[in-house]
């Protein structure tokens, strides 16, 4: 490449700015492309309205991670009639990987199934539109959008790390190790390609091959900031903080102001501490909050500064060693964390062996656990009502803790394996996750108390001392708090409310029984006991997430509905994390007649949760009852695609399509997830304790961005 092809001040033509601009691009050479289209706009000031030129510096931008940017790029592009298919093709692509998959499937269908659109954007919309209907766990709409993809006969890297993905997503992960690896042999470009089979060698373990990928990666793309952050994750997970600080280090010097690099920046900051580096690591987190002083990271940048800043010179950091990292598979949460723990200390189990013994229906509760305990031999337990301290004594003698954590009402199971005083961090290996992470021990403390810190020590047999010691009235406490949930989740109300009721009365420092109390009031609709309930709380505990929360459903069963969205919104300023509570809000908006915001929340709750049928149901039939049959259609055909047998969405859905294409999406839909429990099985049965989910490291809370006028 000539050296004036980085350097030219001016362009012989627009037509020649462009196509240097392009060649760049090809060449992966994002920043060049970018400079090159900047200069362009100083010699032609109007080029900044070009739809070619704003597809360009969208496909650019996209490339770097700027997705806001490239959205509001490629959204004024095709504004222009004349437009190419290229930028409705990178709008659906950036809203793919900014989050907002629903939007882009819509995008990229219409390019799929549009005969007057040229065949190789067709081809890829296929593939990415099966890229999309995997991240929401849709197997025939994925399995569909692919064949129909590759009935052009047309085969590209993209279409076979499209298809990589898919078989990844229901956890065939040998097979998914294929494609992509045959998606290289046709393209060793292809950047999708070099990251999901980076990502199907480390969940499988095979973190060399991973590394010797990515690093080939690099080489190819030396500007694709992912391949440096997921180098920085492989590098952690060795122990490696020094390197992995350095990989996030030049990922920020490529492209600064990428969406993610808030997030770049904290995970650069934990590499440091984690290194022993804590006066850089404070420096770190500061420049997080001086670049991005808004960042949805503040609350966790604020809790990490404030205890480096306080830390004790003779703080402890402890961690037991070789804890196994097992992704969990479907919702297993509590069966994989259990199953960890018990090969932990000796008593090796798989996930699936567990979970027959305690799953039920959608989830596992505590009483299952305990009893379960009861059966394994060659192990010694006990159950305790947590603190920091008891934590860190079972820590320090080698004995891992399961528990629970709660987002909002949602609970989920994870072993905590280790502390870190002096950053006031509890260490968990969270089964959705291949490292452990790091949670701040406030916003633990908040998440724990759902359930009153519960916990369950295990350790070997031979080992029982070492176990925390508690008194004879805190074991009777937890036997009853068991058996009190035991009463609630059998249906015994009547049982259940005495029981809470006594438990309550001589154990008023616990939450939990006051909030099941608040729940069977609720359930009655006993709005003014309901209200009692949640007020007594308060007085207790003022950020009582629970009892703001109820508050607020008493309040609108009360007629007050400015007072309960008042109570919700507050609940949502103690943790966003509720698809419940997002779903509340929607339904209060849409009752009162604020039908776009109602359905805000309403997506809001799909976000973080896309298998929340209330949610996708009321959505679409609010979207049916404004005459937007389309939407309704869509979010009707992908409920019964969850759920075959859904009776509300099948007759939603049949009157706008009528019966005979209802039963006929329904039947599909068993056959796909029949066939996906099959491929999920076989890969199961050759890695009994292998997981479904990609690799990822928990860095803090997320924000959905929501855009109403998506809507």
């Amino acid at each position: 490449m000539a050296p004036s092809d980085v350097t030219a001040e001016s362009f012989s033509s627009r037509k020649v700015c462009l196509a240097r601009a392009r060649e760049h691009l090809a060449n992966r050479s994002y920043k060049a492309a970018r400079n090159t289209l900047t200069r362009g706009q100083r010699q032609w000031a109007d080029l900044e309205f070009d739809h070619e030129a704003l597809t360009l510096m969208g496909n650019i931008a996209f490339r770097q991670g700027r997705y806001r940017e490239a959205r509001g790029l490629l959204n004024r592009a095709t504004r222009d009639a004349d437009c190419h298919v290229e930028a409705r093709f990178m709008l659906g692509r950036t809203l793919l990987e900014s989050g907002r998959v629903e939007h882009a499937i819509r995008i990229l269908d219409r390019i799929l199934h549009d005969e007057s659109e040229l065949v190789p954007y067709r081809v890829h919309a296929g593939g990415a539109l099966s890229v999309a209907y995997s991240a929401l766990g849709l197997n025939k709409s994925s399995q569909d959008a692919l064949e129909e993809a590759a009935h052009f006969g047309l085969i590209s890297a993209q279409l076979l790390a499209d298809e990589g993905f898919r078989l990844m997503r229901v956890g065939a992960y040998p097979e998914a190790e294929v494609q992509l690896a045959k998606g290289l042999q046709v393209d060793s470009t292809c950047e999708d390609a070099f990251f999901r089979l980076c990502n199907t060698l480390y969940i499988q373990g095979k973190t060399e091959p991973a590394m010797e990928v990515l690093a080939y990666g690099i080489e190819q793309s030396p500007e694709f900031v992912p391949f440096y952050t997921l180098m920085s994750e492989l590098y952690s997970g060795r122990g490696q903080y020094k390197e992995a600080g350095a990989f996030l280090k030049r990922a920020l010097e490529i492209v600064p102001d990428a969406d993610d690099a808030d997030q770049s920046r904290f995970m650069m900051a934990q590499a440091l501490q984690r290194a022993g580096r804590t006066e850089a690591a404070i420096m770190g987190f500061k420049e997080v909050l001086q670049k991005h002083p808004r960042t949805r990271l503040k609350r966790d940048v604020q809790q990490r500064l404030k205890a480096l800043q306080r830390r004790d010179k003779d703080a402890r950091i402890e961690r037991l060693i070789n804890f196994p990292r097992k992704l969990q598979k479907r919702a297993y949460c509590a069966p994989n964390t259990l199953a960890n723990v018990l090969t932990f200390v000796g008593a090796p189990v798989s996930q699936e062996d567990v979970a027959a013994r305690v799953f039920r229906g959608t989830s596992t509760h505590w009483p299952e656990v305990f009893d379960y305990f009861k059966g394994v031999e060659k192990i010694s337990w006990r159950g305790f009502f947590g603190t920091l301290d008891l934590l860190r004594r079972c820590i320090d003698v080698g004995i891992p803790v399961i528990t629970t954590e709660y987002y909002g009402m949602s609970g989920h199971a994870i072993a905590v394996i280790g502390y870190n005083d002096q950053g006031g961090l509890v260490i968990a290996q969270d089964p959705r996750f291949l490292e452990p992470v790091e949670i701040p021990y406030s916003q633990f403390e908040n998440a724990w108390q759902h359930d009153d810190a519960l916990c369950i020590a295990v350790a070997p047999e031979s080992e029982r001392r070492r176990l925390p010691g508690i008194s004879g009235d805190d074991e009777r406490l937890v036997r009853e708090f068991v058996d009190l949930l035991r009463k609630r989740n059998e249906g015994a109300d009547e049982t259940a409310m005495r029981a809470a009721a006594e438990l309550s009365s001589t154990a008023p420092e616990k939450q939990a029984p006051l909030r099941i109390l608040a729940e069977m009031a609720l359930e009655r609709r006993a709005f003014s006991e309901l209200r009692q309930l949640c007020e007594e709380a308060l007085r207790k505990w003022s950020d009582c997430f629970w009892a703001v929360r109820h508050l607020g459903d008493a309040l609108w069963m009360d007629g007050d509905t400015a007072g309960a969205l008042a109570r919700y919104r507050q609940a949502r300023r103690l943790d966003r994390r509720d698809e419940t509570l997002s779903y509340a809000i929607g339904e209060l908006l849409l009752s009162t007649g604020e039908r776009k915001r109602g359905r805000g929340y309403l997506l809001r709750a799909l976000h973080e949760n896309v298998r929340f049928h209330r949610a996708r149901l009321r959505l679409a039939q609010d979207l049916l009852e404004t005459g937007d049959t389309d939407d309704a259609r869509f979010h009707a055909r992908l409920l019964i695609e969850y759920d075959p047998d859904h009776t509300a969405a099948r007759e939603l859905m049949a009157s706008i399509t009528g019966n005979t294409a209802v039963i006929s999406h329904a039947e599909g839909a068993r056959k796909a997830n029949k066939e996906a429990d099959r491929v999920r099985e076989a890969a199961d049965a050759t890695d009994p304790d292998g997981g479904d989910d990609e690799a990822g490291e928990e860095t803090g809370e997320e924000e959905v961005e929501i855009d109403l006028e998506d809507l």
